[in-house]
């Protein structure tokens, strides 16, 4: 084989490359710049900024190489730090759809499209180094419990639920209790928002375990990108987060510094564990037409913000049948962050860092047990938020009066209800 590696941040792209070339295989790696490892320079390679395309395919190229794989944590491209090239220019159209089109599903996609209009073959690491993945069953010396098997059933279902909307390929579920959802701040970050959690609620992680961290791909994720991984990291946060395990989809979830990752989780005395995940066969988006919001304050809710707070309302009313969802903030199409059951005014705190504030281009949406009140709406105003949706509970009125109404007017925050969408919550 002769493989040309697009190489993030992380061990994977070290394992790929080491894997490809201990079988007779030649690499050529080109080392996005401030991500890959510097391990990487023991290979043929090239270090390149992130915005330079054209250069990336002739480096490629001129070591021989057709076939290529992008893998290795990257973070969200901001052009403050590009240093375009010809080639990245001459693709800036295509690259700003990409962008555009709001999840990173479109953005990794648009990418892979790139490479593809210059002949390259892009792969995924199943037809690459397919030992990189999670097998069936367990793969320590701890096995999941019985009592798992319906947490991890529950969470392959909220994955999928979710996976429609380019979010949510981990999850935490204790007891058929949805604890946490993946959204822009990763799995490592999350499992730490559980421990905590747990620790606030008067639970000791230390002395009990329970619940499990569920992986899965999104459905109908392109399985050549962006695949869902575990590691060393992984285990050591499931475990301090008071966890029993860890369950990926078998064959879809990749697995980094193995062994590393068996000690401590064998260490810690949680499980590990490949699971058949079953179909998930509905879209990656649904179609639209959904329900209708009511505006009731004094600004409308701006036409380009309409799509965000369509997906919101079907987010939330997808999580109705799982009893979770607190709030959302979503920006362009990709959720910055999403509450299972801690209060807005936390799920908005998360997604500040991601929110370009000077804009006002975001969206909160929350749900029917949710507060809303002058605290919230300077808080949102304060973190950029174009508008707040309040999700109606069975049996709410569609009203929002009096002095809350003025603050967001004060504010030029619009206000809206809207009921849970029926089709998005039925899966």
């Amino acid at each position: 084989m002769r493989l040309g590696i697009v190489a993030g941040g992380g061990t994977l792209p070290i394992e790929i490359a080491r894997s490809v070339t201990a079988r007779g295989g030649t690499v050529h790696v080109v080392m996005i710049e401030g991500e890959a490892d510097d391990v990487l320079r023991n290979f043929p390679h090239t270090i390149l900024n992130w915005a330079e395309l054209g250069h990336a395919v002739r480096a490629i190229k001129r070591a021989g190489m057709r076939d290529m794989v992008m893998v290795g944590r990257m973070s969200r491209p901001s052009f403050l730090t590009a240093k375009p090239d010809f080639g990245f220019l001459f693709s800036l159209p295509r690259i700003l759809r990409a962008l555009r089109a709001g999840g990173d599903d479109a953005v990794l996609r648009g990418v892979v499209g790139l490479f593809e209009a210059r002949k390259l073959k892009v792969l995924g690491v199943h037809g690459v180094a397919p030992e990189l993945l999670l097998s069936d069953g367990a793969i320590g010396f701890h096995h999941p419990e019985p009592v798992h098997q319906s947490d991890i059933a529950r969470g392959f279902g909220v994955v999928a639920a979710l996976g429609r909307f380019d979010i949510g390929q981990a999850v935490v579920v204790a007891g058929g209790r949805i604890e946490a959802i993946e959204a822009a701040e990763g799995t490592d970050l999350m499992l730490a928002r559980v421990r905590e959690q747990r620790i606030a609620a008067g639970a000791d992680p230390a002395r009990m375990r329970f619940g499990v961290l569920i992986k899965r791909p999104k459905p109908g994720q392109d399985l050549r990108l962006d695949l869902p991984a575990i590691g060393p990291e992984t285990a050591h946060g499931a475990a301090a987060a008071g966890l029993a395990g860890i369950a990926g989809a078998s064959g879809e979830v990749l697995v980094a510094s193995r062994f590393e990752m068996l000690e401590r989780a064998d260490r810690a005395q949680i499980f590990i564990a490949g699971v058949a995940a079953p179909p998930a066969s509905r879209p990656a988006r649904p179609e639209g037409g959904g329900v209708e919001p009511i505006v009731f304050g004094g600004y409308s809710i701006p036409p380009e913000r309409a799509g965000d707070v369509d997906t919101g309302v079907r987010i939330m009313s997808a999580l109705e049948a799982f009893a979770a969802g607190s709030a959302l903030v979503i920006a362009q199409g990709r959720v910055l962050s999403i509450g299972a059951r801690e209060p807005s005014g936390h799920v908005l705190e998360r997604a500040r860092p991601y929110i370009k504030r000077k804009k006002n281009n975001a969206v909160l949406v929350i749900g029917p047990n949710e507060a809303l009140d002058e605290p919230l709406i300077r808080q949102a105003a304060a973190s950029g938020i174009a508008g707040i949706v309040v999700m109606f509970g069975p049996g709410d009125g569609a009203a929002h009066r009096g002095p809350v109404l003025d603050v967001a007017d004060r504010f030029r925050l619009f206000i809206a209800g809207a009921a849970a969408d029926p089709k998005a919550a039925a899966f």
